[in-house]
């Protein structure tokens, strides 16, 4: 594997997958909480919404993670290869 693309390959791959889980598992988790949301509404329960500021600060630290988890990856695997 001397070609560029087979060495660029693991990287790509694990930086694919960790996206991919990461908009799945939070699809996933948005599902559940809308799910709940819509019983308790229902049930008339009252469900406060978060703030502008929690939402964006959440948004915020999921795009920090993710990226430190993608370097991480990219790293590792650097490191397990080679």
């Amino acid at each position: 594997m001397n070609s560029g693309l087979g060495n660029f390959f693991p990287y790509f791959a694990g930086a694919f997958k960790i996206i991919v889980l990461v908009i799945g598992g939070y699809l996933a988790i948005k599902w559940h909480f809308d799910e709940d949301r819509r019983v308790k509404e229902a049930a008339g329960e009252v469900f406060d919404r978060p703030s502008a500021i929690k939402k964006l600060a959440i948004i915020f630290a999921i795009l920090v993670l993710a990226t430190l988890a993608i370097i991480l990856v990219i790293y590792a695997t650097d490191k397990l290869l080679y």
